[in-house]
């Protein structure tokens, strides 16, 4: 708590009390040595007054002295309390401060990592977007191309059965509305690029010649044959197309299954970032206003403490002053006294002071210089200086021990004396000033840069750490990942063996049933059709032609179900096939990826941990900078602000005080030479 000026004022001794008393003393030794001059013995009576104020003088002081451990004692636990708060101020104010840095830290390596992901995100979107377009229009072009072979091939088995049913027949011209049919569609065909020129030459001197009764079978199975040729070409294309069309398909679902889960992930991590932004930023306002207010209450608390300094050391100062004048007095009290009880104890006895009643002109100079020194105890009051109210009981007791001109010169050189002190005082605090002002200039400077290179550098390692722990877990997690996809592919490629191994085992068993089931049938076949063929004549043994029958067609039963069985059997592995090399392909790009990514991790890991550890040299190096730069601080503020007053308050009271010596002086000086 810092101390009030209603306080001070109760608190300061009064070093004045013993020297007034002096003053009065000397007042009453010049003119009540007169007055009693003839009653009584007044070397009796001076001894007396001389006894009675040292008790006054030294009660007064063992009373201050009381006051003054008092006092201390308070000075010493308001500073102790004052210090601790200021001390917890200036802690809260580096945690704060620190706290500040460490968000602006997340904050930049947010927005950083939301730049990236909103970068990456509009890429992958755009790759996506032309990906889709360009699927679009290949599966356009398939499509119109597959509707033209499948009109090529409709129309090329059309023609090859209406040829082959009329060859059948044994005579062409018997249908010419089918033959026309064919003049017309197949013209139209052929005039593609699809079919060699020979085979289209040839079908179409076919044409030509079928109007002709000439056309014979010859020629018709010739352009079957090539008709054959043909329709295999188209449905050849087509199978090709429709291949290239489906592993196109495959491939842009996998391209788009990738965007999109990579999209979702990083749309995800996206919203994850923006949170740890928003929560950077609202620590960084809390910490903002509570760095504000840590610094009022610090700056309070120092300005408490300085104040509290400054009133604590003027009232040591003034309690030492005291002391010594107190002590001064009291020596010159007991001067007095022994000087007294030695030179004058003769003289007592004789009468000899009576003098002193008739000694007038010297008493008025007396009364001229106690206006001087009435003069210089007023001025020791006002400016509150020790040393003036010493320098008028000084002159005071030289002018109870002395007399005539002896007295003017003595206080003269007192006066004098205390001018030069106090100019000489003023110059040495003068070059002390601008030493001081220089000084904590520079040091100041000082401070502040290595702080705020301090400050920057604990930003700059706290980024560090906080991207060597994001770095560590993105890691783990991909370690974690990938560790995962290899196991996934090692249980399917077991899976995967397993199932083909049942596949190839259920396969040869349907096989080898077809195959059984067509050998039996065949056997069957080639007995009963004989039977079928001779009929018998006699009562004799004969095959059993409608049991036969009756047990073909459950072979044949038997073989379709064979067949369809081995037909599923197929497919299933077929479809089982294509999903496990499909997702084989989906976790080796996944694999790719993330081992990609892991690799670039782990080099920006290392790198960031070597920067990390130059950083922390460069801040130790800086902190050592700090700490001598600290230290002279601490010593030079001993030096230049623990004083008792400012500078600029201690100038003007000694202007003050040099200009009433001087006055003094003049007083003393106008009144000698009248």
């Amino acid at each position: 708590q810092a101390v009030s000026a209603r306080d001070r004022k109760r608190w300061r001794p009064s070093p004045g009390a013993g020297l007034r008393s002096t003053m009065r003393l000397s007042s009453l030794c010049v003119a009540g040595c007169a007055a009693t001059s003839t009653s009584g013995s007044p070397v009796q009576k001076v001894i007396k007054l001389l006894d009675s104020l040292s008790s006054k003088i030294t009660a007064e002081g063992d009373a201050e002295g009381r006051q003054y451990d008092k006092f201390v004692e308070w000075c010493e636990d308001n500073a102790k309390e004052l210090q601790h708060e200021v001390a917890q101020a200036v802690s809260e104010v580096e945690d704060l401060n620190a706290a500040i840095e460490q968000a602006d830290s997340g904050i930049e390596t947010s927005n950083s990592r939301i730049s990236d992901l909103s970068e990456s995100i509009a890429e992958d979107e755009a790759e996506l977007e032309k990906a889709t377009k360009m699927r679009e229009e290949e599966r356009k072009a398939w499509a119109s191309q597959d509707g033209e072979l499948a009109e090529t091939i409709d129309t090329l088995s059309n023609a090859i059965s209406v040829l082959k049913r009329q060859l059948a027949a044994g005579l062409l011209q018997t249908n010419r509305d089918a033959v026309e049919k064919l003049q017309e569609t197949l013209p139209v065909l052929l005039d593609g690029s699809m079919f060699a020129a020979h085979d289209t030459e040839q079908v179409k001197a076919f044409l030509q010649s079928s109007h002709s009764e000439a056309n014979n079978g010859d020629a018709s199975k010739t352009i079957i044959q090539v008709l054959d040729d043909m329709l295999e070409k188209a449905e050849g294309q087509r199978a090709t197309a429709t291949k290239a069309e489906t592993e196109a398909k495959f491939n842009f679902e996998m391209v788009k299954q990738t965007l999109t889960q990579r999209g979702a992930t990083q749309n995800k991590e996206l919203v994850d970032v923006k949170k740890s932004l928003a929560a950077h930023s609202e620590s960084k306002a809390t910490a903002t206003a509570d760095l504000q207010a840590a610094q009022k209450d610090q700056a309070s608390d120092q300005a408490a403490l300085q104040s509290l300094q400054v009133d604590c050391m003027q009232t040591a100062t003034d309690h030492e002053a005291s002391v010594q004048g107190r002590s001064e007095e009291l020596k010159a009290l007991a001067a007095a006294k022994k000087i007294i009880q030695e030179k004058t104890g003769a003289a007592d006895s004789r009468g000899f002071l009576l003098q002193l009643s008739t000694s007038t002109a010297e008493a008025e100079d007396t009364d001229n210089v106690m206006e001087t020194v009435r003069i210089l105890r007023g001025l020791g009051r006002k400016q509150g200086n020790m040393e003036i109210s010493l320098l008028a009981s000084k002159a005071a007791n030289t002018v109870a021990q002395s007399s005539g001109a002896d007295v003017f010169a003595k206080v003269k050189n007192l006066i004098e004396g205390m001018i030069a002190k106090l100019e000489e005082e003023a110059l040495k605090e003068g070059k002390e000033k601008a030493y001081c002002d220089k000084e904590m200039k520079e040091t100041e400077a000082k401070k502040a840069e290595h702080e705020e290179d301090l400050g920057t550098l604990d930003g700059k390692i706290n980024k560090a750490e906080s991207s060597i722990a994001s770095l560590t877990d993105k890691i783990a997690t991909l370690e974690s990942e990938l560790g995962n996809i290899a196991s996934s592919q090692q249980e399917m490629d077991a899976l995967r063996a397993e199932e083909h191994t049942e596949y190839a085992k259920s396969r040869d068993d349907y096989a080898q049933g077809v195959e059984g089931v067509q050998m039996a049938i065949k056997v069957l076949k080639e007995y009963y059709g004989q039977a079928f063929l001779q009929q018998p004549t006699v009562s004799t043994h004969s095959a059993d032609g409608g049991a036969a029958s009756g047990i073909i067609g459950l072979l044949e039963v038997a073989e379709s179900d064979f067949s369809k069985l081995l037909a599923e059997v197929e497919a299933d592995e077929k479809s089982a096939q294509t999903e496990y090399e499909q997702q084989t392909k989906e976790n080796e790009l996944s694999k790719t990826e993330k081992q990609t990514e892991l690799k670039y991790k782990t080099k920006e890991k290392a790198e960031t941990e070597k920067d990390l550890e130059e950083l922390k040299a460069d801040r130790d190096g800086e902190q050592s900078e700090l700490d001598a730069v600290l230290d002279y601080y601490s010593g030079i503020k001993k030096r230049c602000i623990a004083k008792p007053e400012p500078y600029e308050e201690r100038k003007r009271r000694r202007e003050q005080e040099i200009e009433g010596l001087k006055q003094a002086l003049d007083v003393l000086e106008n009144e000698t030479a009248f």
